[in-house]
């Protein structure tokens, strides 16, 4: 089962029937999507944000929470131990209790996506959520203190809909419905530095992906186009300048998932839509293509036709590694998530750094996956040694981790069960680093949990293991009334 790719028309239809409010609750989450870990001064686990998609409408609105991980707890009120102190014999600890106070808690729209943070040096940090709602926003969200947040365009509400920046409407410059980015996904923080011909933006770029291809005019299902979405980090604001189209001929009309800025180029996936606007018998397809910073107001991209030396229907996830300090002329690798087949693909990247005009991307691997591949995180290692390759495998249930250094996955880490064609699906991830070991963070999509994965030694990443969940499931209690209600 996919959830992620049924269509807003269709979850609008499963949507709870009912006019009573309905606010989403504050002591679980309800279809997590994007992750967030941060370390903080005195915190031993740390503070873990969670973005809650909503996705079936029980509730009026999606939420964003900012959990304490030293505060979360079982029903025996023992917390989350910390990396290292799990016994591996020891059965998964479930720790219902999120513990979550009021300012840890605000309400976003529905069908939150990915998540990014900013950390900004001179002044609080800032996490950036794209929903696929009825807004089709992406929200500014403060982190005033690691457990307190604030709405960045209305601070005196706890409602961040209020004010938030539509990518769909009110586009200033925007003409007979484009540009529009309808179900903004993917967001990456752009912190580079290249200089921007928009001073308003201040130098710092979030780079917004958005799902489905929109048409022109609005609802005339012609003329349909996509987008990469440039928008500001400071202060919000956007214009049809900010809409960089992306169709080319010969290949489908399709819409974009993740995305990742580098010193001058952003790198992006590219996801197949819906079969009545896209000709699916064009043999090519986007995998992966390339934006030029500085030559944005010619909308230069580029297409490295990753998909003539592998053939798959789409990409989803993809993570790039740091340039080395120890080897910097080496060619770094890009590692993209594509579906049918489910593949890890391994990229060699060359010509990508500020001043080089001839970027060159070269598949030099492919290493089959679990079903349904999704997000694509790296761990470091440090600098001596590969990035460890997290890749969140929706349809299968597990995250895989692939180790370059052996050349082959070398661990599946089931999140969860798997119950007929019910599974957790992992989608979200986040990694928090801790000494020579690290902790993943996943979130199960389908039954509602935060699922932590440790990794005791990084050298061994085959021993890793599910140490806990946090929350509680989904399809149990309140959420499975209300899914009761809907049939």
């Amino acid at each position: 089962m996919r959830p992620l790719l049924l269509s807003l028309a269709l979850l609008s239809a499963v949507a709870c029937s009912r006019t009573d409010e309905r606010p989403p609750p504050t002591d679980r989450f309800v279809y997590p999507s994007g992750l967030v870990h941060r370390s903080v001064p005195g915190s031993t686990n740390g503070i873990l944000y969670v973005a809650s998609a909503n996705f079936d409408r029980c509730f009026d609105q999606g939420t964003v929470m900012a959990v304490d991980l030293d505060r979360v707890s079982g029903s025996g009120g023992d917390g989350l131990k910390s990396l290292g102190e799990y016994d591996p014999a020891a059965k998964t600890a479930e720790l219902g209790q999120l513990n979550v106070a009021p300012e840890s808690f605000r309400y976003i729209d529905n069908f939150a996506g990915e998540m990014a943070l900013w950390e900004r040096t001179d002044a609080s940090p800032r996490l950036f959520i794209p929903t696929r709602g009825d807004g089709n926003y992406l929200h500014y969200v403060d982190i005033t203190a690691p457990t307190q947040l604030t709405c960045a365009n209305s601070p005196q509400s706890n409602d961040c809909t209020a004010g938030a920046l539509s990518l769909a409407s009110g586009v200033a410059g925007a003409q007979e419905g484009q540009p529009r980015a309808d179900a903004p996904f993917g967001v990456s923080v752009d912190t580079s530095g290249i200089p921007d011909p928009d001073e308003g933006k201040e130098g710092v770029r979030v780079w917004v992906t958005h799902l489905n291809p929109v048409d022109s005019p609005q609802r005339s299902q012609t003329n349909y186009e996509s987008y990469l979405v440039d928008v500001p980090g400071q202060e919000p604001g956007l214009s049809s300048a900010d809409f960089h189209p992306l169709n080319l001929a010969g290949f489908p009309i399709g819409g974009t998932n993740s995305v990742v800025a580098d010193e001058r180029y952003v790198f992006f996936t590219g996801r197949l839509s819906n079969t009545r606007i896209s000709d699916t018998t064009l043999s090519r397809r986007t995998l992966v293509r390339v934006l030029d910073k500085q030559n944005l107001e010619a909308n230069q991209f580029i297409e490295p036709g990753l998909d003539l030396g592998f053939a798959a229907s789409e990409a989803r996830g993809l993570a790039l590694t740091p340039r080395s300090t120890l080897t910097p002329s080496a060619p770094r690798r890009l590692y993209v998530a594509v579906r049918e087949p489910d593949t890890l693909l391994i990229v060699n990247v060359e010509g990508i750094e500020t001043a080089s005009n001839t970027p060159k991307l070269t598949v030099v691997g492919a290493v089959p996956l679990p079903n349904g591949p999704s997000q694509v995180k790296l761990v470091s290692r440090g600098e001596s040694r590969s990035e460890l390759v997290l890749v969140s495998c929706t349809d299968a249930g597990v995250v895989a981790i692939y180790d370059p250094e052996v050349g082959q996955v070398v661990a599946q880490v089931a999140v969860g069960e798997v119950n007929g064609t019910q599974s957790p699906q992992p989608f979200g991830l986040a990694v928090q680093q801790q000494g020579g070991g690290a902790r993943i963070f996943a979130s199960n999509f389908g039954d509602g949990r935060i699922s932590v994965i440790d990794i005791k030694e990084l050298g061994s990443p085959q021993l890793a293991r599910l140490v806990a969940h946090l929350g509680v499931r989904q399809d149990e209690g309140e959420s499975a009334q209300c899914q009761e209600e809907q049939l």
